[in-house]
């Protein structure tokens, strides 16, 4: 009977996926396709005073209310790049506000998928081809404290976030361990990614490149040795 249940599953997911992503990338357009354009003409003039003005007409609720929502489908469609909407968020908000609200709904939309796939059980995690036992993230998961590894992995690069909750509500991880494990360690890539897009609206590229290179080094580094970060964890 589970087997007949599988594929039905396993398509649902995948129309799940894709409708979530059809709607980020709509809602990625209806956000920043027109700003960028009118954006464009005004860095053209070179009027910082003209660009400020610009940026403070724009109605921030609706906007943040979609970028809240399109940083909790990143998380749910698993493949979308989460660079993009931040550094575009900090194009149009600032990247305070930005990084406040791509931080919030990154993690509620890992919380959410948390207890989706806890909820749903064995049935939505075993149609999933990264639930492999052989995998990297499910050994450390099953072979260290769940908590540090899902930290760990939403700063480690290869590894999609959109993925750690499924794996994670394997585990005998409570949601009230998750969910800070998650928040106090996706802040660091979001909130370069956020400061890039403050620098890059100001024309101040070279700072826009360094605040890139500084997030590449740092993935980088944690990449490099992680497991020399997870067997100290073991040992403390």
């Amino acid at each position: 009977m589970a087997k007949h249940l599988r594929k039905p599953i396993k398509y649902t997911l995948y129309i799940i996926m894709a409708w979530a992503s059809v709607m980020t990338l709509f809602l990625l357009f209806q956000t920043v396709g027109a700003f960028l354009g009118e954006l464009i003409t005004v860095l053209r003039r070179g009027s910082q005073e003209e660009l400020m003005a610009y940026l403070s007409r724009r109605s921030q609720l609706g906007g943040l209310t979609i970028l809240f929502f399109m940083s909790l489908l990143q998380v749910v469609s698993i493949v979308l790049p989460g660079m993009l909407i931040q550094v575009s968020g900090a194009l149009i908000f600032g990247w305070w506000k930005s990084f406040i609200v791509c931080w919030l709904g990154f993690v509620a939309g890992n919380a959410l998928v948390f207890c989706a796939a806890r909820i749903t059980g064995k049935q939505l995690t075993e149609v999933l081809s990264t639930e492999k036992k052989n995998t990297w993230l499910v050994r450390q998961m099953n072979q260290h404290d769940p908590a540090f590894v899902t930290a760990l992995a939403c700063m480690i690069p290869g590894v999609p976030n959109g993925i750690v909750p499924y794996i994670a509500a394997r585990t005998k991880l409570y949601l009230s361990e998750f969910v800070p494990a998650v928040a106090g360690s996706c802040w660091i890539q979001i909130l370069l990614n956020c400061i890039a897009g403050h620098f890059l609206v100001r024309g101040q590229y070279a700072f826009t490149i360094f605040a890139i290179i500084v997030q590449i080094v740092l993935l980088l580094v944690i990449a490099g040795n992680r497991e020399k970060i997870l067997n100290s964890e073991r040992k403390s």
